[in-house]
C-alpha cells in the first residue's frame, strides 16, 4: 500500500540520498536528478482516486529559505492517503503567503517540512510571524531532519512534532476527531 511504499521505501532512499550528498558521495547534480525523479513520482501517488468532498484540508510546504521540498511531498502523499484534501503549495515559501494559501483554501492545518539548513537565522523571525498571522483555530505540523535545531521557535508556537510519518498520521487523525474551525 501506499504508507508502507512511503515507510519501507521513499523514506529510507531519501534519507540515503541525503547522506550520500552530505559526506560527498553524490555531486548536488545527482541530488537534485533523483529529487526531481522522487518528487515526480511522489506527485502520482499523491493524487487522490477520491476523496470525500467535505474531507479536511492540509496545505503542505516548506517556509522561506527550505528549499528541499521532498519531506513535504512526502507529507502530502501520505495525507491523501489518509483521506486528506492536500494542497502542496512548493517549497521555501513565506509566511505571509503560508497564511494566504491556508486561508484561501479553508485549511485545517498546515504542515511544514524543515529539512535543510539548520542553522538559518531567519526560520525563527518567519514561524512566529506565520503563527501570528496564522488563525489559532490552524494547527501547524512541523517535521524535518532539521525541525529539532528551531525546537524553541516550534515550542513557541505551538507546533504539533511529526519526526514519522507514522507520528505525522497519528496527528492527522487526531486532528480528523476535533471540531474543525477551518480558516478560523
Amino acid at each position: 500500500g501506499q504508507v508502507r511504499l512511503l515507510n519501507e521505501v521513499i523514506v529510507p532512499l531519501v534519507e540515503r540520498i541525503g547522506d550520500a550528498w552530505r559526506n560527498g558521495a553524490l555531486k548536488v547534480v545527482h541530488e537534485h536528478i533523483a529529487s526531481a525523479a522522487i518528487r515526480t513520482f511522489l506527485g502520482q501517488v499523491a493524487r487522490p482516486i477520491s476523496v470525500h468532498p467535505g474531507a479536511p484540508v492540509l496545505l503542505a510546504t516548506t517556509p522561506a529559505g527550505q528549499l528541499h521540498e521532498l519531506g513535504a511531498v512526502m507529507v502530502a502523499a501520505a495525507a491523501t492517503s489518509h483521506g486528506w484534501r492536500v494542497v502542496y503549495a512548493g517549497a521555501s515559501l513565506p509566511a505571509e503567503e503560508i497564511v494566504s494559501a491556508a486561508l484561501a483554501h479553508r485549511a485545517a492545518a498546515v504542515a511544514l517540512s524543515i529539512v535543510h539548513p539548520e542553522d538559518d537565522p531567519l526560520l525563527a523571525t518567519e514561524l512566529r510571524r506565520m503563527r501570528r498571522l496564522l488563525p489559532a483555530g490552524i494547527p501547524v505540523i512541523v517535521g524535518g531532519r532539521a525541525s529539532d535545531a528551531y525546537s524553541v521557535a516550534l515550542e513557541e508556537i505551538g507546533a504539533l512534532r511529526a519526526d514519522t510519518l507514522m507520528g505525522l498520521a497519528q496527528i492527522l487523525d487526531g486532528l480528523r476527531r476535533r471540531p474543525h474551525q477551518r480558516g478560523a
